[in-house]
């Protein structure tokens, strides 16, 4: 009996001591990970539930790019996101804006067996932007396109995005979440599809006399994506809708089935982003991201 209890307490102090030696050695480690990456002295401002604070750029890069696609994809898709949250970050600042978004913290990544596939991404792309006449790009993204990304000239109607150009992307049509039907409420009948762009996205709907812009009609809904075509029934209106995201610049998708078949981030960017280059932000330019 006496030993059965012995052994009963000896596992209750194994469980109980597990924990604290997993946050011992994740400390130590993370301690070592934030010493390399406060060796950067850029810092942005950053809007959380407890107001603005001061963040390390590096380290919010990869915590924002953690958050933005998925944590599974490959290396090279991880450094061509990274570019792209870095270039949008960097944008933010120089327009004065605070920025807002979601945030995976180191430590969630190491817990979760990827935080040395995003220091590896970080340390490679370190300080690098898209740039398209030495000025940063408009970083779009979006999970899966219809098939087509859009034209930039096409969807802001002016012609300031000419590396913005509509890409073909094949392989989100096989993608398991590229297709989806919703039914909308029957306060939509009659709506009508006035314009859309080369690349199948909804421009412009009309309902009465009410004209929403295909952005503004996704948005009002919760739906995935302005590509779409609407059919309407006597049980009901539906929507049958291709892709996810607005459909702008980089498929995260593509740029997984790209990496996949062994491009390297700066092809996977070059195709979203035609005529751009990489640009490394000077010390004087980290200087001022403050």
């Amino acid at each position: 009996m006496e030993k059965k209890i012995e052994r009963t307490l000896a596992l209750i102090l194994l469980f109980l001591a597990l924990p604290c030696a997993l946050i011992m050695l994740l400390g130590g480690r993370m301690e070592k990970v934030y010493r390399t990456i406060q060796d950067e002295a850029a810092y942005i401002s950053v809007q959380t539930g407890q107001g603005i604070r001061d963040m390390n750029l590096e380290e919010y890069v990869i915590g924002v790019t953690a958050a933005e696609m998925p944590q599974s994809y490959e290396p090279e898709a991880v450094k061509a996101q990274m570019v792209l949250t870095r270039t949008n970050l960097y944008r933010s600042k120089e327009e004065g804006k605070v920025w807002q978004g979601a945030y995976v913290p180191l430590t969630e990544l190491e817990a979760a067996g990827v935080a040395d596939k995003f220091l590896k991404a970080q340390e490679a792309t370190k300080q690098q932007i898209l740039t398209y006449e030495g000025e940063p790009v408009m970083a779009s993204f979006h999970a899966l396109s219809a098939g087509n990304t859009r034209s930039g000239e096409e969807t802001f109607q002016n012609e300031g995005y000419p590396y913005l150009k509509s890409k073909a992307c094949p392989s989100d049509k096989r993608a398991d979440d590229y297709e989806c039907r919703v039914q909308i409420a029957d306060d939509w009948r009659g709506l009508t599809v006035v314009k859309k762009d080369s690349a199948g996205y909804v421009q412009q709907v009309q309902i009465g006399d009410a004209i929403y812009s295909g952005e503004e009609f996704r948005n009002l809904l919760g739906l995935p994506s302005a590509h779409f075509q609407v059919d309407e029934r006597k049980e009901g209106i539906f929507l049958n809708i291709q892709g996810i995201g607005h459909g702008i610049g980089m498929s995260q998708n593509t740029a997984q089935e790209m990496a996949l078949s062994g491009k390297k981030y700066k092809e996977i960017l070059g195709y979203f982003f035609e005529g751009t280059g990489l640009h490394k932000l000077s010390v004087s330019e980290l200087a001022d991201i403050k």
